[in-house]
């Protein structure tokens, strides 16, 4: 897909991303201007293909180096590059535990863990609530009558989701009914919800590395909740009627109902 200097203005998905990164620009961003805008407080750096070829080693191998292989011109590699700028701590701390697999089982295994946390770095959506009961238990029965409908209001005051996922972006350009996250509930304190979008990215990237750190929940099966994308109401219009959750192949029930 060609570039869009105005990639933030096609839909509310895509508009989270909106003042916070620097796309509005005349053509795709190099390597070197991708550093100059985003990594200067980062972790690591953004390598072309050559650079990375030249390593001989594997994507996670070259992060741990402290360099991120970025393809030119690619939106998928792109806003894995926005995800590293908003969310540095954690996306390191997934890294890290690429590389304890890695140390225990060869780059070339991908071990359950490894193939989880991939899943979540690649799809992954957090959702910041106050109480994090309520709206987990209500992802984990499909209960998206509840969920979306019965607590409509509390998505435009305490209820915020963020994407992590880079691949849910690129799948953001050209939305379709089926586009799904898999969503990890964090509880935030109160005055979350009323800071302003950089300094919440802040405090949710503090907060989801801590969670990753202590909790590990990729060691397990099944750590993520589906959550239907186009449902979030305010992030696609046809959702303002209530017949739009009767599609049952996309609001899935649970399977052991």
């Amino acid at each position: 897909m060609d570039w869009d200097p105005e990639v933030t203005g096609r839909n509310a998905i895509l508009a989270q991303l909106d003042g916070l990164v620097p796309l509005n620009r005349p053509r795709w961003p190099t390597t070197a201007e991708l550093n100059r805008a985003l990594a200067g407080a980062l972790p690591v750096a953004f390598i072309d293909d050559d650079t990375f070829a030249g390593l001989g080693c594997c994507y996670e191998q070259a992060v741990a180096r402290g360099m991120v292989p970025t393809r030119a011109a690619n939106w998928h590699d792109l806003f894995g590059a926005l995800i590293w700028y908003l969310f540095p701590r954690s996306k390191a701390l997934l890294n890290r535990q690429h590389m304890e697999d890695i140390a225990r089982a060869g780059a070339k295994t991908r071990t359950p863990r490894r193939d989880r946390i991939t899943h979540f770095d690649e799809c992954g959506l957090l959702l910041a609530v106050p109480e994090r009961a309520e709206a987990e238990a209500l992802l984990r029965e499909h209960d998206w009558q509840a969920l979306f409908i019965g607590n409509r209001a509390r998505w435009s005051r305490d209820w915020r989701p963020f994407i992590f996922g880079h691949a849910l972006y690129e799948q953001a350009l050209a939305p379709f009914v089926g586009l799904t996250g898999k969503a990890m509930v964090l509880e935030m304190a109160p005055a979350f919800f009323g800071l302003p979008p950089a300094a919440q990215y802040r405090q949710l990237d503090a907060r989801l590395a801590d969670h990753l750190a202590r909790q590990d929940p990729f060691h397990v099966p099944r750590p993520l909740l589906p959550l239907p994308l186009l449902g979030i109401p305010g992030w696609w219009p046809a959702n303002e009627d209530p017949g739009f959750y009767r599609n049952r192949d996309y609001f899935r029930p649970r399977r052991d109902r």
